[in-house]
């Protein structure tokens, strides 16, 4: 059986190098014949290539003699130049020619020229012509023709001019003898005639090619048909064509000369010598290499057959084994062990790509897997495949290194028992898992993060943010105020203007609050303006009081050498940082507690701008340095018993860095628990030219005044304003050294010609300071500096002497303000309108508003009169699209339009007035009055024919405005 079975591999070996030779030699003869046609279709390539620039040359010659004869007319002149051109060109002879062939030359001699082409036509058409041509007893020729020359010669009268080549000489020039002149060519039409001939001699003179195939060649008629068919469709191909009994390789090429065909003929025996050489010898070698191998192969499989045949008689039993279990589990890695020796019998091919480690490492040591496991040397597998018995599984989860990657991964093992042929085998199924471990975190914390989101989110709906209380504190406190003082008139106007401030800054709060996915994602736009730090410091302390006040705090405001108060930035958005950070101070600082804002110029680093320094300190409970390190990301508040109690939404100090950003600026923080916290924001302004000088108070130029204040910084900055304004400045901390340097100036003659005293003094308060000062009989003019209200205790100080108040922080304009009211040069400030003024006189002009909200029509109705306006009001868009329809144009000069209404919204009511039939109704200015206040609100409402768009609450300036551009000119 098993000699029959060598036999059988022997004879199938053999067939198959037998087979691989034979292939092997179609494989060189194909290889030979397309090397050689290639060979061949390049060197008669490079041949056609040298016919077409003679014939080029040729022709271009022609033209250039055509244009000389043209304007030549002198009979020896045109002899000469013919005679030099022969010379230089080497053509035959010099052809004056008719259209019926007739020829003049220029010694004279006339005759015919017997042209093989349709000649007359062609020389009618003007096209150039290269044909043979037959002149009675010369040989065969060549004639480049070409008719752009025509006139007279001797009296014969020539159509086109000609120079004629032997076809000796075509041959020669062309140099297409290769293969040691073994090759011959053709130059022949697509019907086969010859237009240049070099072939054998033995063949004769050949007329027509497609001839010579029929006499000398074994080609059918059709074979020769088709050729000739190719010849006139182009194509260029080589084929092997028997002549007179010779094997010749045929390669023809369409030529760019006329119809021509380039046709070439190389003995195959010539072309083939070299590569017939090399085959043989390739041929002996590979045969020789071939047996070689054969021959050790054939011994080896006999010698080592016996071991092989038992060897993989005893795996297939493993693999049957292994693939019987394995079945019914969906695994990666395949491990078949030993149970005495624990020596791997079958490891599958895949195990490096997943555990790191090849298959020759298992084979060689088992405990190889031990380094899967952190901190393990001996695999943990061992220990439990020794309590499994035969037919038995278990299975655990394990967590391993990966080997080359140290990439963390999971597997699910599934250990069995069973016994082969007697012995005891170990089936390992190591399961990866970690695509699904992944997949299963990252759904986890997606759920984490949907749970921690949706919990901020509602603890920030649940719990209303700081930064609104701030300001509606305000507003709240001082309508209460209001209230209890409704009969004084100065108070309630000074109330109300607070609360317009803080109003106006709550609805800015909310507008960010309603954009919260722009704070989110950094689109907020900045939106510089024309900006006084002064107003936005005295704007911040008048929303920030009543919660001082209300918790019992020390409030102090200074500004330290700023010379360029007036700037440009957003207002907005600067408000909305100082006023998170200070309503912070507020919020985590005890009653009793210290809270302090400085402001502070530093030089810019680019032109035209500077960088203003702005300190928040308090001495509150301070942060933990865990809790600084992400005080800035969204929702966050520290978790201490203190804190908890503290309401917020976490969201204030991630705004406030989001805008610090934008700014262009930075944002620092320095704190301590149970010391305090102090927040410092650096931010680069762009300063107005147009304020940066500071001009001089003529009446008190060069007088001395006085500072009073126990801050060294407050007394240092006042005193350089002062000099500023042209005063000699002196300064001092304590109130009663400031009564005595009073006293001395007094008596020295040097009065001081301005006092300006802080209000709480260490020793003596500013009234006291006053009124000893008064005492003295100084009736120079004193300024209370305070960074609180100076209400209640403006009665008292009037009475003791005080000629104005100044308020913390001080800057140029209000000391510059407070002086010269002081000395009288500016009249106190007249009421301001509570409504701005108009630039347009409204009276006369109608109104349709349309607002289904009683309240809101009421208000915008007592505003618009207020204005002159006559209004008339519509419920809904249905309303307002009769009144309009039914009304004579000019009744209403301009509509009111809000959008959200019963019965018919205001982008329906537009596009219904847009549609009607009376031209001046349908152009009616409508705009849009509405709290739907976001951009895709304003684009919808221009889309669907609205002039412009106001959002709610009414901002009076933007309605006027609006209505003066939009009435200006009806």
């Amino acid at each position: 059986m098993r000699k029959r079975f060598r036999l059988a591999a022997f004879i199938a070996a053999f067939l198959a190098i037998a087979l691989t030779v034979s292939q092997y030699f179609k494989f060189v003869s194909e290889t030979v014949y397309e090397e050689s046609v290639s060979h061949l279709t390049e060197v008669f390539h490079q041949s056609d290539n040298m016919l077409r620039e003679l014939a080029n040359k040729n022709l271009t010659y022609l033209h250039m003699w055509g244009e000389y004869l043209k304007d030549t007319s002198s009979e020896d002149e045109i002899r000469d130049y013919i005679e030099k051109a022969q010379e230089d060109a080497g053509f035959l002879y010099f052809y004056f020619l008719s259209a019926d062939g007739d020829y003049k030359m220029v010694s004279g001699e006339a005759g015919y020229l017997g042209l093989q082409e349709n000649f007359e036509n062609k020389i009618q058409q003007g096209n150039d012509v290269i044909t043979n041509a037959v002149v009675p007893g010369k040989s065969q020729m060549l004639v480049f023709v070409s008719p752009k020359a025509h006139g007279t010669y001797q009296d014969f009268e020539y159509d086109a001019i000609a120079i004629a080549y032997e076809n000796a000489d075509i041959v020669n020039v062309l140099d297409i003898s290769a293969f040691n002149g073994n090759a011959k060519s053709y130059v022949v039409h697509p019907d086969g005639r010859v237009v240049v001939d070099h072939s054998l001699e033995s063949w004769g003179t050949a007329y027509n090619f497609l001839g010579v195939l029929r006499e000398h060649s074994d080609m059918s008629e059709k074979e020769i048909l088709e050729l000739s068919e190719k010849f006139k469709e182009g194509h260029t191909d080589a084929m092997l064509v028997n002549l007179d009994g010779s094997n010749y390789y045929l390669v023809y090429e369409k030529s760019d000369i006329q119809d021509w065909v380039f046709l070439g003929l190389v003995k195959a025996d010539i072309v083939n010598a070299s590569m017939n050489s090399l085959q043989l010898s390739t041929l002996l070698l590979v045969g020789a290499v071939v047996f070689c191998i054969a021959a050790f192969l054939i011994s080896l499989i006999v010698q080592k057959g016996r071991i092989n045949l038992k060897k993989k008689d005893t795996e297939i039993l493993y693999r049957d084994e292994l693939f019987q279990k394995l079945s019914m589990n969906v695994d990666d890695v395949f491990l078949m062990l030993d149970a005495k020796t624990y020596k791997a019998d079958y490891v599958s091919p895949n195990v490096e790509k997943l555990l790191g480690i090849t298959a020759e490492q298992i084979r060689k040591d088992i405990c190889i897997l031990g380094k899967l496991h952190s901190g393990t040397s001996e695999a943990p597998e061992k220990s439990y495949l020794e309590r499994i018995q035969v037919h038995e599984q278990q299975e655990g989860d394990f967590e391993y290194v990966h080997q080359k990657t140290g990439e963390q991964r999971w597997f699910h093992n599934v250990a069995m028992c069973s016994e082969v042929n007697g012995k005891k085998k170990y089936i390992l199924v190591m399961s990866d898992r970690t695509s699904d471990r992944k997949m299963n975190q990252a759904l986890s914390e997606a759920v984490r993060a949907a749970e921690t989101a949706s919990r901020a989110k509602s603890t920030f709906l649940s719990n209303m943010s700081h930064d609104i209380r701030t300001p509606m504190n305000a507003i709240i406190g001082f309508t209460t105020l209001a209230v209890s003082n409704i009969d004084n008139q100065k108070r309630v106007r000074d109330y109300l203007g607070k609360i317009l401030s803080s109003s106006n800054h709550l609805l800015s709060l909310i507008n960010d609050i309603l954009d919260m996915s722009r704070i989110e994602s950094g689109r907020i736009q900045l939106e510089e303006t024309e900006v006084s730090l002064s107003d936005v410091l005295h704007d911040l302390k008048t929303i920030i009081s009543g919660q001082i006040h209300a918790k019992q705090l020390e409030l102090y405001m200074d500004a330290m050498d700023v010379t360029n108060e007036d700037v440009y930035c957003d207002k907005t958005r600067l408000n909305q940082v100082l006023l998170n950070l200070l309503s912070n101070a507020v919020k985590f600082t005890p009653a009793g507690g210290t809270i302090s804002v400085r402001l502070k110029q530093y030089p810019g680093t680019r032109k035209g701008s500077e960088l203003y320094e702005i300190r928040v300190k308090d001495n509150g409970i301070g942060m933990s340095q865990e809790f600084v390190q992400k005080i800035f990301s969204p929702f966050e508040r520290e978790r201490t018993s203190t804190v908890s109690r503290t309401q917020g939404t976490g969201l204030g100090m991630a705004i406030t860095k989001n805008i610090v950003n934008m700014m262009g600026g930075t944002i620092e923080v320095q704190t301590e628990q149970g010391k305090g916290t102090e927040f410092i924001v650096c931010l680069p302004f762009r300063i107005q030219p147009e304020h940066h000088h500071t001009e001089k108070i003529a009446e008190l130029e060069g007088l001395k005044a006085l500072v009073v204040d126990d801050d060294f910084n407050t007394c240092d900055s006042v005193t350089k304003m002062l000099v500023k304004v042209g005063m000699r400045s002196e300064w001092t901390l304590s109130g009663k050294e400031a009564v005595l340097r009073a006293r001395q100036s007094l008596e020295l003659g040097d009065a001081f010609h301005a006092y300006i005293i802080d209000w709480r003094l260490p020793d003596m308060n500013g009234i006291e300071v006053t009124r000893q000062i008064r005492s003295l009989g100084d009736d120079t003019p004193i300024i209370i500096l305070t960074a609180y209200d100076w209400s209640d205790i403006e009665a008292e100080a009037r009475a003791a002497g005080v000629t104005a108040f100044c308020a913390k922080p001080l800057f140029m304009s209000d000391i510059r303000e407070t002086l010269m009211t002081a000395i009288g040069r500016m009249q106190a400030e007249a009421e301001e309108a509570v409504l701005p003024a108009a630039g347009s006189d409204f009276r006369g002009r109608c109104i349709l508003l349309v607002e289904d909200n009683e309240l809101n029509s009421e208000i915008a109705v007592e505003i618009l009169k207020e204005y002159g306006f006559l209004v008339d009001t519509a419920e809904n868009g249905a309303e307002a699209v009769e009144k309009v329809k039914n009304s004579a144009p000019g009744d209403y000069d301009l509509v009111l339009m809000d959008v959200q209404m019963p019965v018919m919204n205001g982008y329906e009511a537009t596009k219904q007035i847009r549609a009607l039939d009376e031209p001046a109704l349908a152009k009616i200015t409508i705009l849009a009055m509405t709290a739907n206040a976001f951009d895709e609100d304003r684009k919808r409402a221009l889309e669907c024919g609205m002039n412009g768009f106001l959002s709610k609450p009414i901002v009076i300036e933007e309605l006027i405005c609006a209505l003066q551009n939009n009435l200006k000119n009806l």
